[in-house]
């Protein structure tokens, strides 16, 4: 049975910001760049299914999975935001989506991106409980303070904005930054730890907020003001944390959870959105192949090997990987109680502190 949704793929893909190659006047349909394997003009998108294909990866779907594995969220967040970009209703006429001057700004270069973050990390602080919270992860004070994780303020969010242009900064396209009344305001109004996403370059390029209360079992959430007036998508940047020339680096999902695991290993890791967002991978697998990277080790939870979406994730990962030319394996471990790489390490640093060795390696790569 064809669902009736309140809004169009045509709709999505201008609020994803697709590059339209060709439009076909005559049915709708379009061909836009593939955001998933970056061919150019390989992703059709069709008007009268709201479906999309691309020729030359064969990702496909409808037009909510769409959005959900650019922006990296599920399927009913993919849902409610594009209703609430469009209106609450979700509807919005044809002639003024095609028509009218967009109120979302184009994002800014990853350099002035990182420079306003940066800006805003200084003038914020991190309360006592997500510090806890995170010591409890195996951080140190140092270390937490080091990567800079602060929490989302309370209150004064207005000021904030006018404190970071007095300094110099610039706001318009900077992921969670919008214009309301004509004063600049920022997207952070859930309370949680801010969390910095950075490139290989360490530039800042996203932020994520673990929630303090998840909402329907979502315990992360990126800040973005797509959309809303003189703002722009989050998009789905996958961290880095480690060494950009090491010889080998640990891929799992999560900005977070690659961070302490990092910390507690001292391995490198890659951190996708989720584990179903690989389209942002090619670029930073190109570029360390370039900088010496022979081995890539899939590090998803333990659960790939009885979740058939985790598992399939994990196996598309290890394939993309081997197109590139690296050698592949997959991280398991014994002990099914620490289902994520974080866990296993943090347990590993438990019993060393106490001299005690018995955790069960049972893996394809000894982690």
């Amino acid at each position: 049975m064809k669902r009736n949704f309140p809004f169009t793929i045509r709709q999505v893909a201008k609020i994803l910001d697709l590059k339209i190659r060709y439009d076909n006047q005559e049915n709708g349909n379009l061909d836009v760049d593939c955001p998933f394997c970056k061919k150019k003009s390989k992703l059709n998108l069709n008007a009268a299914e709201n479906i999309y294909r691309c020729n030359y990866c064969d990702e496909k779907g409808g037009m909510v999975v769409l959005y959900a594995k650019i922006i990296g969220v599920s399927n009913a967040v993919a849902y409610r935001e594009i209703c609430e970009i469009l209106g609450s209703s979700g509807k919005l006429n044809m002639a003024d989506c095609d028509d009218a001057s967009p109120l979302t700004a184009s994002r800014a270069d990853a350099d002035t991106v990182h420079q306003t973050y940066f800006m805003l990390f200084s003038m914020l602080s991190l309360a006592k409980p997500h510090r806890d919270e995170l010591l409890e992860r195996g951080l140190s004070d140092e270390q937490i303070d080091s990567f800079n994780f602060k929490s989302v303020p309370a209150f004064g969010q207005q000021s904030l904005c006018a404190k970071l242009l007095q300094s110099g900064c610039t706001l318009e396209g900077v992921p969670g930054f919008y214009k309301e009344n004509d004063q600049w305001n920022v997207k952070l109004k859930a309370p949680g730890i801010l969390l910095p996403v950075c490139g290989i370059d360490g530039k800042i390029a996203g932020l994520q907020v673990r929630l303090s209360n998840p909402v329907n079992g979502r315990k992360y959430i990126w800040v973005s003001s797509v959309g809303l007036e003189s703002g722009t998508s989050s998009g789905a940047p996958v961290h880095f944390v480690g060494d950009p020339t090491a010889k080998r680096i640990y891929v799992t999902d999560g900005p977070l959870k690659g961070t302490v695991a990092h910390v507690l290993s001292g391995h490198t890791f890659v951190c996708l959105p989720g584990i179903k967002s690989l389209s942002g991978l090619d670029n930073l697998l190109l570029c360390l192949k370039a900088n010496g990277t022979t081995e890539v080790i899939e590090a998803f939870n333990l659960n790939k090997l009885t979740d058939k979406q985790t598992g399939e994730s994990a196996a598309k990962l290890r394939e993309k990987a081997q197109i590139y030319g690296f050698k592949v394996t997959s991280a398991v471990w014994g002990d099914k109680s620490l289902g994520s790489v974080d866990e296993y390490f943090l347990h590993r640093a438990r019993e060393k502190k106490n001299h005690v060795y018995n955790v069960d390696i049972n893996a394809a790569v000894a982690v």
